[in-house]
């Protein structure tokens, strides 16, 4: 998807700290872009696959049950939602990760969320 509005997007919030997880949505919604938000990732997965508005994930990658590695994994073998763009925010980034369009460091600057969002999802703000 090229473009991100109210009628033709959603980006997928994940992250098992609830304080995180809203800090993000609440950013993002007073930017304006569209959220849902996803305290694991089964639900992230799950999400994925039923909302087909998904445009984009940001992953937490260290999360008990499935974490973020597993969730790439995953995505990146079902063809309904490959092609969905992942950034990837961890306390402790590798420098690359394969399946990910970016990865930020936590705690990431709303600044550079938001370029990077841009970046990736190519929205003329």
């Amino acid at each position: 998807m090229s473009t991100l509005n109210k009628e033709n997007g959603r980006i997928l919030v994940v992250d098992d700290n609830k304080v995180a997880l809203g800090a993000m949505a609440d950013l993002l919604r007073r930017e304006g872009f569209p959220v849902l938000t996803a305290r694991g990732g089964m639900d992230a997965l799950h999400q994925a696959k039923t909302d087909e508005r998904v445009c984009l994930m940001l992953l937490d990658l260290w999360m008990p049950v499935m974490d973020g590695w597993e969730v790439l994994r995953q995505k990146k073998e079902d063809s309904r939602i490959a092609d969905i763009p992942v950034i990837v925010l961890s306390a402790i980034p590798p420098v690359s990760i394969e399946g990910a369009g970016a990865v930020l460091k936590k705690p990431v600057t709303p600044e550079a969320l938001i370029e990077t969002i841009k970046t990736i999802l190519q929205v003329n703000r």
